[in-house]
C-alpha cells in the first residue's frame, strides 16, 4: 500500500506568525522530505524569501487559496508531488482565508489516494483576538472560523499577556472549539507532538467533535438517480460538502462531476472516464451511518 504525503495547513489571521510557525515545523521536521505550497494575496511573496530556497515551494500569488485560486490547489499539489516527492507538504493560507475551504480544496477526489491531510492548525494572535470587538463583524468572524475548525490551536504571543488574559483567551477558545488541542507560546515555538497526531481524532468513526472530517467513498457501478436524490434530501446540516464523480443507472455510461455545497447539489457531465468516488466533508460525521447509506445506494 503505497504511503501517503502528510498535509497540514497552517490557518490564522493576519500577523498571527504563521510564517515563523512555518520555519519552526521545518526545523522540526528536518529528517523528513518536506515541501510548500505558499499562498499571498499580492503579486510578490515576502514570506517565501524569508524561508530561502532550500525548501522546495510552490507558490499561489495574487489571490485567496479559498476563494479565486481554490481550482488552482488541486494542479499545485499534483505538481509538488511529481517534482518533489515529499513526505510533508505544508500549505501556509493568506490571513484572511476560510479553513473549511482550503480543507475542502485539498479533498478533490484526484488527491485522495495520495494525500492525507493530517491537521488544520491555527495560529492565534492573543493579545489582536481578546481585542477583536474592535474589528468588523466579518473579521470577527473569520477570526472565530479559523479557531472552530481547527484541530489544534497555538495560542500566540503569551509573553505579551497577563496570566489573567491567557486564561481567559483560553476559555474564549474552548468555548469556540472544545475538541482542539491548544498549545500556549510565544514566537510560535511549540513541540513537534503537536502536529504528530494533529488529524487523528477526526478520523475516528463516529467521534463527536468540533472540527471537520472528511471520508472518501468508491462507487463500483452506476446508482439509481431517484434513490440518490432522496438520499441528498435526508443529509444532516453538518454535511457541509460533496464532491466527486458518479455513474447513474439511467445512462450508466456517463460520468458525472457531482458537487453538493451547504444542501444545493450541482451536476456536470464529464468526458473522461474519472474513477468513481465521492468525498463528504462535513463536522462529526457519523462515518458508520454514511457507509452504510451508501453501500445500500450502490448494491440495491
Amino acid at each position: 500500500m503505497m504511503t501517503k504525503i502528510e498535509l497540514y495547513i497552517i490557518s490564522g489571521f493576519l500577523g498571527s506568525g504563521k510564517t515563523t510557525l512555518l520555519r519552526n515545523m521545518l526545523m522540526n521536521w528536518q529528517d523528513k522530505k518536506v515541501a510548500i505550497l505558499m499562498n499571498e494575496l499580492g503579486q510578490f511573496n515576502v514570506d517565501s524569501k524569508i524561508l530561502g530556497e532550500d525548501t522546495p515551494m510552490n507558490e499561489l500569488l495574487n489571490g485567496c487559496i479559498c476563494c479565486d485560486l481554490k481550482s488552482d490547489v488541486e494542479v499545485q499539489l499534483h505538481d509538488i508531488r511529481h517534482r518533489y516527492q515529499p513526505d510533508i507538504i505544508i500549505i501556509e493560507a493568506t490571513g484572511v482565508a476560510h479553513p473549511v475551504e482550503i480543507y475542502d480544496a485539498c479533498l478533490a477526489p484526484s488527491l485522495t489516494s495520495f494525500i492525507q491531510v493530517q491537521s488544520i492548525i491555527t495560529l492565534v494572535d492573543g493579545p489582536r483576538f481578546l481585542n477583536r470587538s474592535r474589528y468588523s463583524i466579518t473579521t470577527r468572524q473569520l477570526m472565530e472560523e479559523q479557531i472552530r475548525y481547527a484541530h489544534t490551536v497555538i495560542l500566540n504571543k503569551k509573553d505579551q499577556m497577563t496570566a489573567e488574559e491567557l486564561i481567559s483567551c483560553e476559555e474564549q477558545i474552548r468555548t469556540l472549539n472544545a475538541a482542539a488541542k491548544i498549545s500556549m507560546t510565544e514566537y510560535a515555538q511549540v513541540e513537534e507532538e503537536i502536529f504528530v497526531h494533529g488529524g487523528e481524532v477526526n478520523h475516528q468513526v463516529g467521534h463527536v467533535h468540533h472540527g471537520i472530517q472528511s471520508m472518501v467513498y468508491a462507487f463500483t457501478s452506476p446508482v439509481d438517480s431517484h434513490r440518490f436524490v432522496d438520499w441528498l434530501r435526508q443529509l444532516p446540516d453538518s454535511i457541509l460538502r460533496i464532491k466527486g464523480y458518479i455513474k447513474f443507472r439511467e445512462n450508466p455510461a456517463q460520468v458525472v462531476l457531482f458537487q453538493y455545497s451547504y444542501g444545493i447539489p450541482q451536476y456536470e457531465p464529464e468526458e473522461m472516464q474519472l474513477p468513481l468516488k465521492l468525498v463528504l466533508i462535513g463536522e462529526s460525521l457519523d462515518k458508520s451511518k454514511l457507509l452504510d447509506q451508501l453501500d445500500q445506494l450502490q448494491f440495491s
